[in-house]
Order: C-alpha cells, then sequence, then structure tokens
C-alpha cells in the first residue's frame, strides 16, 4: 500500500518510466511529452483557422443554425466536411494534450516557487477551453447540444441567483429565441481570443 507522502515521488517514477520509453522511440528531441505545450499551441491555431471558415458558413437562428452546419458538412465535403473534421479532432487534440500537460506539471511539482504564475494562467485556460469547447457544441443546436445546454443550465439553477430556473428557458421554442445563437455565436469568438491572450501570457 503507497503512503500519501510516497505518491508523488511513485507518479514521478512512473512518469519518467514512459518519457524513457518515448525517448527510445523518438529521441530526445522529438520525445512528444517534453512538447506538450507546444503541441497544444499548434492544435489551438488548427482549431481557430479551420473555426473561422466554418464560421464564414454559420448562420444563427433556431432553425438556420442546425441547417447551416449540416451544409458544411455534406454540401462541402470537398473542404467544409473536412475543415470541421479538423476542428473537431483538433479540439479533441487539444483537449488530451493540455490533461497531460497538466498531469505532467503537477507531478514534477511545477506549481509551486517560480513557476506559480504559469500555473495560475494554466488553469485559467482550462477553463476558458472547456467553456469554449462546451460553447461549440451548442452552436450545432442538434440533440446533443440541447442536452447539454440543459444540463449545464441545471448546474447553474443549483446556484440561488436565478429566480426562475435557468433551464427552463432552453425547453421549448416559445421561450428560446435567435438571440442565443447570436450570443452563443459571438461567445465562441470571443473566448478563443481571451484563450489566445492568456496563451501569450502563460
Amino acid at each position: 500500500m503507497i503512503s500519501p507522502n510516497q505518491t508523488e515521488p511513485y507518479a514521478r517514477k512512473i512518469l519518467l518510466q514512459i518519457e524513457g520509453g518515448l525517448n527510445k522511440i523518438f529521441g530526445n528531441d522529438l520525445n512528444p511529452f517534453y512538447c506538450l505545450g507546444a503541441l497544444g499551441f499548434y492544435f489551438f491555431w488548427v482549431v481557430v483557422i479551420s473555426g473561422a471558415y466554418i464560421y464564414a458558413f454559420y448562420e444563427t437562428g433556431i432553425e438556420l443554425s442546425y441547417a447551416s452546419v449540416e451544409y458544411i458538412t455534406k454540401e462541402q465535403w470537398y473542404l467544409g466536411g473536412v475543415m470541421r473534421s479538423l476542428h473537431r479532432y483538433a479540439s479533441d487534440a487539444l483537449v488530451a494534450v493540455m490533461i497531460l500537460h497538466l498531469l505532467r506539471e503537477l507531478i514534477l511539482g511545477r506549481f509551486r516557487g517560480a513557476r506559480w504564475f504559469a500555473w495560475l494562467t494554466g488553469v485559467m485556460l482550462i477553463w476558458l477551453i472547456i467553456a469554449s469547447g462546451i460553447n461549440g457544441y451548442w452552436m450545432v443546436w442538434d440533440k446533443l447540444a440541447q442536452y447539454s445546454v440543459v444540463s449545464t443550465t441545471e448546474w447553474l439553477d443549483w446556484l440561488p441567483i436565478f429566480s426562475v430556473p435557468l433551464s427552463q428557458s432552453f425547453i421549448t421554442r416559445e421561450v428560446l429565441n435567435d438571440r442565443f445563437f447570436t450570443l452563443i455565436s459571438f461567445s465562441h469568438v470571443t473566448v478563443p481570443l481571451m484563450t489566445l491572450f492568456f496563451l501569450w501570457v502563460h
């Protein structure tokens, strides 16, 4: 049984073994575990460039949002479909790399001392990327997006802020209007800009 004070050295030992194995495959200069931050930055720009193309054809509205995404995916399969796939899988890769980067820095103890500021800005980046990812799901406005909106607002309903449950605003078309889609469309541009700023600070 491993005691709590032995957990960090044990995790470090496992990490070093993994990195040693990757060194044998890729070499020290190309070890992906040594480039997690750079890989995350690369995937971020893939997401931004592919997203800019998709955004040019995206239309906001209850009836228009899903239809415009379907048009990009199916009618523009030669480029729009490729760009949407790049946007989706680069976003997934960004999250995966971000989690690995977080765990590596945590195991190596790089949240203390002179590195505390980089750790703090990194935590802010995690929340911004999560917010942008959830917001991106909403823009498609399919069944998964609607479920995500209702589930997220149900969490917010636990807070004693709103007099009326916020989740009720997304259940029927009578209470939901096109301004919601304008808001999430604006947010999906604004949050990545904030992310870019914090990446620069980080």
